[in-house]
């Protein structure tokens, strides 16, 4: 006959205690939890740093192995900070065999008393440039500790940590430092159960722009307008000889041109250098070729401004349509010819023949007619 014994252990003993969260505020219900060799019912004690008894907490349905207290609010076992002892055991084992861990109620906040120290790696001040990207991942000194909580206090606006990976994230924008360098000083903080370590570091800004400095100029020394010097023909021209010939040599001949452009740079134009009048440019050079000349009739004729503009820059047309080449219109079916004398004889630089006489000009500089005013 077979007979099968089943060995049971002489004591079903509590072999681990621990706080269900790491962290617990004073309006929340905290718990145990931990594991045992059977399946008995287990209390917890909880006593003060004299031992004066402060509470006891239970598990009566437990599961194999282990077991879960049934939450208690803080407030009802915790009033005073301190330091506080919890034992949990089974009826067979009893509390002073039972297993003892440390709590902590500090600022309203109970949590359990760590075996290890929480400390952040360094990390130390950066520089950023203004839209880059600034990135750096906090740490522990001790890799082995985990699920703590990373944060920022006092962080420039944008600025964002992983409360699990502690990756620091951040692009600075114009707004936190254009035009001078910035410092931004803030803290790094890690957090576990009631333990707290943390950086303070500095991000500086710099400046994207740099504004010029005004120079300091020195007055400028009055100057007085030398009268313009009477150049007369130049050496070259035979009096003799028709001076549109002249023109045409420079204007059919490229050495020629050349040659009169390197030896005589002192005369405006051939014209002057021969004693003739510069023709007029058909179009003006104000005239966009592109664009219908009338347009620029019907300024001249609703612009008082544009009107005002064209004759005193381009008093040497006769009209805007002879400007901008149109021909004049014509009044009652017929256009009036144009009496126009024939002039004789040569002026010297800066004249012009006028009614048969040389007479002094003055030749205008001319503006854009939005800057007349």
């Amino acid at each position: 006959m077979l007979f099968v014994v089943v060995m049971t252990p002489a004591y079903a003993n509590v072999t681990s205690l621990s706080l269900e969260r790491s962290l617990y505020t004073e309006d929340e219900n905290f718990a145990f939890i931990g594991n045992q060799e059977g399946k008995e019912q287990v209390f917890v004690i909880i006593r003060d740093e004299g031992g004066d008894y402060i509470g006891m907490l239970s598990d009566v349905n437990p599961g194999k192995g282990e077991y879960s207290v049934i939450p208690r609010q803080v407030s009802l076992f915790f009033k005073d900070d301190g330091i506080y002892k919890a034992t949990a055991f089974t009826n067979d084992q009893a509390e002073k065999n039972g297993i003892t861990i440390e709590l902590e109620f500090k600022d309203e906040k109970l949590f359990e008393v760590p075996d290890f120290v929480l400390q952040l790696k360094t990390i130390g001040d950066k520089e950023v440039e203004v839209q880059k990207t600034i990135t750096f991942t906090a740490s522990l000194i001790d890799s082995s500790i985990t699920d703590v909580a990373y944060s920022l206090k006092n962080a420039p606006s944008g600025a964002t940590i992983d409360a699990n990976t502690g990756k620091f994230v951040w692009t600075p924008s114009k707004f936190h430092g254009n035009i001078q360098d910035v410092s931004y000083n803030f803290d790094v903080i890690v957090n576990k159960g009631g333990q707290e370590d943390r950086e303070k570091i500095t991000i500086t800004v710099k400046q994207a722009y740099q504004e010029p400095k005004p120079k300091q100029t020195m007055p400028e020394p009055k100057q007085t307008t030398p009268e313009p010097k009477e150049l007369g023909l130049a050496s070259f021209v035979d009096e003799t000889k028709d001076p549109q010939s002249y023109v045409d040599r420079y204007n059919n001949e490229i050495t020629y041109k050349k040659w009169f452009d390197e030896n005589f740079s002192e005369y405006d134009s051939i014209y002057q250098a021969v004693g003739l009048d510069e023709p007029l440019q058909i179009p003006a050079p104000f005239v966009d070729e592109t664009r219908d000349p009338q347009s620029y009739v019907d300024r001249y004729n609703n612009e008082i401004t544009y009107k005002k503009w064209f004759d005193e820059n381009f008093s040497e047309y006769d009209s805007i349509y002879q400007a901008v080449g149109l021909d004049e219109p014509k009044v009652n079916g017929v256009q009036e010819p144009k009496v126009v004398e024939k002039k004789f004889g040569i002026c010297g630089p800066g004249t012009k023949m006028m009614e048969g006489v040389c007479t002094i000009v003055e030749k205008s500089v001319v503006k854009p007619w939005w800057q007349f005013w």
